[in-house]
């Protein structure tokens, strides 16, 4: 089978096209026929070699794909041969063949397409878990127009908050204000903190979504307001998150991290409410694709922040 992998850590350019071997499932594993695969920042990460934990060199990125059943292993009965499935797995989704934990596969609604489904699996439930670590009745979006980004601005819509979208250029203000955002900023722009605040009438947000870091996520902390809650959850500008804990003090603010895989067990919970806002017309699912001789090219745009929606590759 054809598949991308990675020898050495490095640029885009360490991702490799190769022939593998096809996988078999193991008893309650899943082996799917992958149609897309989505890519994220995680990826890019590893391919660095900026991950906690070293990884087994070579190694094919990707946990999330969407395709066909091709085979089932032992104790396997939630889904059958021939049916349309998305999965969550540890590794190895870039590649035509894939093997998924049957917990970890979900059958497609017919209308939901296979890129668009890669959106589902980790940056959707991102969105629904980042909106659970509190009530806020207004939240600031960071990269609004990203995967994540997006479907945080539209989930938080669906659940009666007020949004301000943040994005990086006065382009991706366009794609913000499609997915329901009730302000829109530039932080290409000085004063992008006090259109924030003015925005909420003087008052700040309630909470903060960041998956930017650097001065960006540094400064959207001026943006919240009085006993206000920042979530930091990634840092695409490579840069991290920086501020004192005495700054919190005045206003009784808060800052806390995030991530999904934190809350593996809720992926199926999570997942479902946004299927049901998908299949109720309240969920619009932005994507970018690639083929996947061009994993390279998806990598170096998603990397430089030039992309839109979830970024997918498809074989």
């Amino acid at each position: 089978m054809k598949a991308v992998q990675f020898f050495e850590h490095g640029d885009a350019d360490v991702l490799q096209l190769v022939d593998l071997p096809t996988p078999r499932p193991g008893a309650g594993e899943v082996l799917i026929k992958v149609v897309a695969a989505g890519v994220n920042y995680a990826d890019i990460w590893q391919r660095k070699g900026s991950n906690l934990t070293p990884l087994p060199l070579p190694y094919v990125p990707g946990y999330e794909v969407a395709g066909v059943v091709e085979a089932l292993g032992d104790g396997v009965t939630t889904v059958q041969v021939g049916q349309r499935v998305m999965a969550m797995l540890a590794s190895g989704g870039y590649a035509e063949y894939a093997v998924a934990p049957a917990a970890q596969v979900f059958l497609l609604p017919p209308k939901l397409g296979d890129a668009q489904a890669t959106a589902l699996l980790a940056q959707g439930p991102t969105a629904v878990g980042l909106l659970n670590t509190g009530n806020y009745p207004s939240v600031l979006v960071l990269a609004a127009a990203g995967g994540v980004g997006s479907l945080l601005v539209q989930v938080a819509k669906n659940r009666g908050q007020r949004v301000i979208a943040a994005v990086g250029s006065e382009a991706k203000k366009v794609a913000a204000r499609v997915s329901g955002a009730d302000a829109v900023v530039s932080y290409a722009d000085a004063d992008w903190v006090q259109q924030v605040r003015d925005a909420t009438h003087g008052q700040g947000v309630a909470a903060s979504f960041d998956a930017v870091g650097g001065k960006v996520g540094t400064e959207a902390l001026l943006a919240l307001g009085a006993g206000g809650t920042a979530v930091v959850y990634g840092a695409a500008s490579g840069e991290p998150t920086q501020f004192t804990a005495q700054q919190l003090i005045g206003q009784t603010q808060v800052v806390r991290g995030y991530t999904i895989f934190a809350e593996m067990a809720r992926i199926g919970e999570y997942t479902r409410e946004l299927l049901g806002y998908f299949q109720a017309g309240k969920l619009h699912l932005p994507v970018q694709t690639y083929l996947i001789s061009e994993a390279q090219t998806a990598h170096r745009d998603l990397e430089s922040r030039q992309t839109q929606g979830k970024v997918v590759l498809l074989f």
